[in-house]
């Protein structure tokens, strides 16, 4: 068996924002991603297809933050994945990188979009929840608001017509469209091509993001991406919750001083959720739980 310069590093698949096996959303993580080149990590993330995001965890260049985390899913590189971060920080527990005991410790990350907090909160010594902080929530209109229903292959009467579709940012642009019901949300036929016809001027658009309240501070959500994502629906979308957070309070939906419960992946199979908050900087907060699924070593 020939192995290259790069065999023996460690590769983890976990399921993210949930605490059971084949739930949640997967992510690879590459524990010690230095000196892996962007070829490297593209081709590593391209090998794990049927995984979103793939985080690689090197030390941080200029020595300000803790680590650096890269993202790559199966066909580019993207600035920042919510489900990916819980997974890496989960990893570096679990391989005993970073310990604690019934405390809560902080770690900062370089991230293509800059310096971000983490959490990581020990029960004991085992880590319950991850906490990643994102950016204060930047907020758009839909231009293609219009085109809500035809991309979501839905009648128009779906849609609810107590929030405006609107688009909100804490790190990657996504639009939300808010749905009646539950029963709505089952029936979506996803047209993957229209995607970004809510918003064509901005490329970042990372995808769509339909809900439906469960009750007052709990929703359930579905995300879809441009096809150029290589995503055709994700199980569980960190950054899109935090960014749902965001822009549920800027429409006063529910106040900036609640905690929203996210559930998303559902329809898929993948039950997962995501705890959202603002924090008192301005900034939105996600927290989540993991479990690992199986970790070996690259023989490439």
């Amino acid at each position: 068996m020939s192995r290259g310069a790069d065999s023996g590093r460690e590769i983890w698949r976990v399921n993210s924002f949930t605490n059971r096996p084949f739930s949640g959303n997967p992510a690879g993580v590459v524990p010690e991603a230095d000196g892996l080149s962007e070829t490297a990590m593209q081709a590593i993330a391209a090998e794990l297809n049927d995984v979103s995001e793939t985080a690689f965890i090197s030390p941080d260049p200029d020595g300000e933050a803790d680590i650096q985390l890269r993202f790559f899913t199966s066909t580019m590189e993207v600035d920042l994945c919510g489900h990916a971060t819980m997974a890496a920080l989960f990893v570096l527990a679990w391989t005993g990188v970073i310990t604690g005991r019934d405390e809560t410790r902080r770690v900062r990350a370089r991230t293509p979009v800059g310096v971000l907090d983490l959490g990581m909160e020990f029960d004991g010594n085992e880590l319950a929840w991850a906490t990643m902080e994102q950016l204060a929530p930047e907020f758009a209109a839909a231009p293609g608001a219009d085109h809500a229903a035809e991309v979501l292959g839905l009648p128009r009467d779906a849609i609810a017509t107590d929030l405006n579709i609107g688009c909100c940012s804490t790190g990657i642009w996504a639009c939300f469209v808010p749905l009646k019901d539950l029963d709505a949300l089952a029936q979506v036929q996803i047209q993957p091509d229209l995607i970004q016809s809510l918003w064509p001027e901005n490329e970042e658009l990372s995808g769509v993001y339909a809900f439906a309240f469960r009750d007052s501070y709990t929703t359930q959500g579905r995300f879809f991406s441009p096809p150029k994502y290589g995503i055709f629906e994700d199980p569980v979308t960190g950054t899109a919750s935090g960014a749902l957070g965001g822009y549920l309070m800027s429409q006063d939906r529910i106040a900036d001083t609640v905690e929203l419960i996210a559930h998303q992946g559902i329809e898929m199979g993948r039950a997962g959720r995501v705890r959202v908050r603002r924090n008192p900087n301005g900034r939105m907060a996600i927290s989540g739980q993991a479990t690992p699924v199986f970790h070996g070593h690259l023989l490439a």
